[in-house]
């Protein structure tokens, strides 16, 4: 039921906030900016359940909880760059949209490089 509420929620700010462009369109972008912030809330509320799966997986397969403290830490970097820029992009400031993606996609390599450097080593132990 969730879902339908989050889309009629995005359905109809995109509708106002296009009429108000008409008018001025700094009101156009604060509504859908509010719309798009009460929708994050949304999502955010699910994150509890999905710590509580990842913690049956972790506790099914024996998987160390730094490895899944990082994939969480990954995701959350994800997701927050991704409707940061997505704000940026659609209020015209692309380039601020892209230093956001770089920014996101460098901090994610540097929170899993220790996972590429256990590779290598294991690698090594290999050869």
């Amino acid at each position: 039921m969730s879902i339908i509420k989050v889309a009629v929620i995005g359905i109809v700010s995109v509708l106002l906030g296009l009429q108000f462009k008409t008018i001025k369109s700094e009101y156009g972008t604060m509504v859908v900016l509010v719309a798009a912030i009460c929708i994050f809330f949304f999502g955010i509320t699910r994150v509890n359940r999905i710590i509580e799966a990842v913690n049956l997986v972790k506790s099914g397969l024996g998987i160390s909880g730094s490895y899944i403290q990082m994939l969480l830490k990954i995701v959350g970097i994800s997701y927050i760059c991704e409707f940061s820029s997505d704000i940026c992009k659609d209020s015209g400031y692309s380039a601020l949209s892209n230093q956001i993606h770089i920014f996101g996609k460098l901090s994610i390599l540097v929170i899993s490089a220790p996972v590429f450097l256990k590779l290598f080593d294991v690698i090594g132990g290999m050869l």
